[in-house]
């Protein structure tokens, strides 16, 4: 008999209830009374009033929310189809070059919500799309893999490869990015972004780790010759390179070979600088440091040294900044303090509480002097700084530089130069009898040795400079000597280095080497005034044009352009970094930055027309910007933000 409540019977789920709610089971086979919701995940009891309890769950918006749910419509189907036809595709590449645009200028990507709006409204193209996300998706899941396969692409064509790599901090962010330096034989030298990564330190290991990565997700174990970085103890152990716990030693283990170790010499040549200018009787850079900081955002101090540079007829100048860690910001800086000294001096030594630093300094008859000759030293080393500074040098052309500087150097305490202007000033000062001539040579001459000796040593701490001098054949200079003589020193030094999985065909390299021979002595004074890279694809050219097999010279010529003179393409990516990561962006994630950077060193130099040229006829590509593919964010990518957008 079934159970009663009240005196009533209790009301069942019968069978005709089940075949009219067919979303609604029994909890158990035994219990006709607790019945439970499919469509809402939850259970409730029919046993008091039957199909009014039934009708009663159904109001409730729990159910009504639940219902809605599930009988929407797929997300895919609010997605354009993959169908396209060629007005579609041009379209699509309309939309991926503004991107490029958006990118390549550094612009913010919300500028492109309301730049998609004015182009359909201006130029009547009703269809096209390109607002803040789909902007970031486009760069970040098309543009950026697609500039990642041009370099692989370019990669695998190649023999040889140098890795490039250094480390800066973001805010709480330490950021490294691994570069690949490669030689074409169409494009020349190339300085491409492998990968750019948020690390957690910048330990031996850890950069280590990293580079080996990279070497074994992109197959350049075997064409990895040379590890370029600055000259820290992580890097290389130091001066002498020794020990084991530092990146070059453990990559040259791993790969069970030697490779190149090539060092900044943009940073070397800057040091020495710094290091000779420490035997000054006065601290110029701290002096430079103190006068543009107390000068800095104070308004009225300023106005009143442009009173004081009137009365010394002097035009005033702003004041310059330095950091130690910026390499040519010295000498501007001395150079404008030169021009406003008399205006300097009478307005700091006219202050009751003038800084005991400066008082002292302008108070030194000989302060003058000695800005004018370590303004006169830093003219020569920032000339040479900035020949390093070239993203495309190599090390074959950087032996010639060091060895200009340090002889200009050497010939400078040899002859004890000094310009016209100090020449004047010495004597004046030495016929008031405020300073001692020879005294002041014995600093100079001080000054030379100790920057002459800082390059040799850390030039010799490379114990394959001189290897690398025996191919400077490889320049093609005007007054070079091209013969076998010397080009064979070359082939035994490259043996030594490459991998023993590249083959090198001795014979076939010198018939080559013998038919390149006759072609540099053919040509003309116009030639010799290009650029090296220029000269190389020019000859190679010619060979593809008389169908001369070149490969092994090739190998010879790819391996002197590989090896870096300096550091200075991860530094000019830290440069393109913080022009794209500024304070009103600070919103971008690291991936979206990644990409940024990507695009912007792979199509280095290619304006926004040429990039719609190239991309134009790439069908597949424009098939991605257009289908839906592209928001699909992979598992794996960890970010920031979850759009990596800005505010």
């Amino acid at each position: 008999m079934a159970p009663t409540r009240s005196g009533k019977r209790l009301c069942r789920f019968t069978e005709k209830l089940q075949s009219e709610f067919t979303f609604l089971k029994k909890v158990r086979n035994d219990n006709d009374y607790d019945v439970y919701c499919t469509i809402c995940s939850s259970s409730f009891s029919v046993s008091h009033g039957g199909r009014a309890d039934i009708t009663d769950h159904l109001k409730r918006n729990k159910h009504k929310t639940a219902k809605q749910a599930a009988t929407s419509s797929s997300v895919s189907n609010y997605f354009t189809p993959l169908k396209a036809d060629d007005n579609t595709l041009k379209l699509a590449a309309k939309e991926v070059t503004f991107v490029y645009h958006t990118i390549s200028h550094s612009q913010s990507f919300n500028s492109m919500t309301c730049t998609s709006t004015l182009i359909r409204k201006l130029f009547d193209e009703k269809k096209f799309t390109a607002a803040r996300t789909k902007t970031r998706e486009v760069a970040v899941n098309v543009i950026a893999p697609f500039a990642v396969q041009l370099t692989i692409d370019d990669i695998k064509k190649v023999n040889f490869v140098s890795i490039l790599v250094d480390a800066s901090n973001h805010k709480a962010i330490k950021l490294v990015p691994v570069i690949v330096r490669y030689f074409s034989t169409t494009t020349g030298v190339k300085n491409n972004i492998l990968e750019f990564s948020n690390l957690p330190g910048e330990t031996a290991d850890i950069i280590y780790n990293q580079i080996i990565k990279v070497l074994n997700n992109f197959n350049l174990k075997e064409k990895i010759i040379s590890y370029s970085a600055d000259n820290t103890n992580t890097n290389f152990g130091g001066l002498q390179r020794k020990g084991k716990n530092n990146v070059f030693t453990k990559l040259k283990e791993t790969l069970n070979r030697d490779i190149l170790g090539m060092g900044c010499y943009a940073h070397i040549i800057h040091n020495s600088i710094q290091c000779a200018s420490d035997c000054l009787p006065i601290d110029v850079e701290s002096i430079v440091c103190k006068i543009f900081s107390f000068f800095h955002i104070y308004t009225v101090r300023v106005e009143n040294l442009k009173e004081f540079c009137d009365f010394a007829d002097v035009q005033y100048k702003d004041l310059l900044s330095h950091s130690k860690t910026r390499w040519l910001s010295l000498f501007p800086a001395i150079e404008r303090i030169i021009s406003i000294f008399d205006g300097l001096k009478s307005y700091f030594l006219s202050q009751n509480n003038c800084p005991n630093a400066l008082k002292i300094f302008f108070e030194n008859e000989s302060a003058l002097l000695w800005l004018k000759f370590l303004c006169s030293q830093l003219k020569t080393i920032n000339s040479f700084i900035k020949k390093v500074e070239s993203q495309k040098l190599s090390a074959i052309e950087l032996m010639i530089i060091m060895e200009d500087l340090m002889e200009k150097i050497e010939n400078k305490r040899k002859d004890r130069f000094l310009t016209v202007e100090i020449e004047n000033l010495v004597t004046k000062l030495e016929d008031e009898g405020l300073i001692n001539r020879t005294n002041f040579e014995s600093k100079c001459d001080e000054f030379y040795v100790l920057c002459y000796n800082y390059l040799k040593k850390w030039n010799n701490s490379n114990q394959h400079v001189n290897n690398l001098k025996s191919m400077l054949w490889i320049t093609l200079a005007p007054k070079t000597i091209v013969n076998w003589e010397n080009v064979k020193k070359s082939v035994i030094f490259i043996k030594t280095i490459m991998s023993n999985n590249v083959n090198f065909d001795e014979e076939m390299f010198f018939e080559q080497f013998k038919v390149f021979e006759k072609i540099f002595h053919q040509q003309n004074d116009e030639w010799h005034c290009q650029e090296i890279e220029n000269k190389w694809i020019y000859i190679f050219k010619i060979f593809t044009d008389n169908n001369h097999a070149f490969f092994e010279l090739l190998k010879v010529v790819e391996f002197s352009f590989v090896l870096p003179g300096s550091n200075a393409a991860v530094e000019r990516v830290f440069s393109l970094m913080n022009s794209t990561w500024t304070n009103s962006r600070n919103k971008l994630d690291i991936k979206t930055v990644e990409a940024s950077l990507i695009i912007k060193t792979c199509f280095n130099n290619t304006s926004c027309e040429e990039f719609y040229d190239q991309i134009l006829g790439n069908k597949s590509l424009l098939k991605q910007v257009h289908g839906s593919a592209k928001y699909v964010v992979k598992s794996t990518e960890k970010t920031l933000d979850s759009e990596g957008s800005e505010d």
